[in-house]
């Protein structure tokens, strides 16, 4: 399933139109809107209630570890030289009243900007101190609670600029327009990662499996290097079969750094790239 948490029905408008959703009745508490793929919620602006319409969406719903999550929306941005309707990818988030930070493994390619997304709980202008590129009120909240339910590789905010920080530029018509304009680029990037994500056939044994854990723990690899890891464990027991004869040579390494680690990785690659 794919979950989209949007804060306004200004935002959520374009999606519910261009992907068929239906509001779900059963939801009481938030619009859920819904098919057969899609479920999106609209929390109301802050990041206090994105946090509690992202718990009650991925509880509710009943989320699964193989799902994706979405915080899609419009941005302010400090930089004026930016085009207003510039999509980003944010590849970290800041919660600027408890300073907590927040990173997607950027595994797949996009065509996106990329940016820093600091979410404030209050309205911001350009008086304020900011560390981010970009500024919103709902993404930090969205983050952190859906990273009690999913993997850092399956949570992304996508943020779409619309101000550069004067709230009179903000009207609830333009925030549509913006999104709509850029709707298939997003919906289309969601898929091919939808795609991407698809669950691996079942490939390696139980026994190839806990030593791909045991290397991956001791080498200290991110998730990022995990699932690149088991992709090319997956490819060279197909290819050539005896997958263990590798892994056991790296059984009983363990690294101290991550730069320790990354280099060992790379001898592993290398070797599993081996026709």
């Amino acid at each position: 399933m794919i979950y989209i948490i949007t804060a306004m029905y200004w935002e959520a408008e374009p999606f519910i139109k261009y992907l068929g959703l239906k509001r779900d009745v059963d939801s009481t508490k938030f619009q859920v809107f819904k098919n057969d793929e899609f479920i999106l919620i609209i929390s109301g602006v802050g990041p206090i209630s994105s946090a509690v319409a992202t718990t009650y969406l991925l509880t509710m719903y009943k989320a699964e570890n193989s799902d994706l999550f979405f915080n899609i929306g419009v941005c302010g941005c400090k930089d004026d030289k930016i085009e207003i309707g510039s999509v980003f990818l944010c590849h970290k988030v800041i919660n600027n009243t408890t300073n907590r930070k927040f990173y997607t493994d950027m595994l797949f390619k996009h065509p996106f900007r990329e940016g820093v997304l600091e979410t404030f709980s209050t309205v911001v202008n350009k008086d304020f101190y900011i560390q981010g590129d970009l500024i919103d009120m709902e993404g930090a909240g969205a983050f952190e609670a859906a990273s009690y339910f999913l993997p850092p590789h399956r949570i992304y905010c996508i943020k779409i600029i619309s101000d550069y920080l004067k709230s009179d530029e903000i009207k609830g018509a333009k925030i549509s327009k913006i999104i709509n304009e850029k709707m298939p680029l997003i919906i289309n990037w969601i898929m091919e990662v939808k795609k991407a994500l698809k669950p691996l056939p079942k490939v390696l044994s139980k026994d190839e499996e806990k030593r791909l854990k045991i290397i991956s723990d001791n080498l200290n690899l991110t998730t990022t290097m995990r699932y690149e890891f088991k992709k090319l464990a997956q490819k060279y027991k197909v290819r050539r079969g005896n997958l263990l004869d590798v892994l056991n040579s790296f059984i009983n390494v363990e690294c101290k750094t991550k730069k320790e680690g990354k280099m060992y990785f790379e001898k592993i690659k290398r070797q599993l790239c081996t026709i």
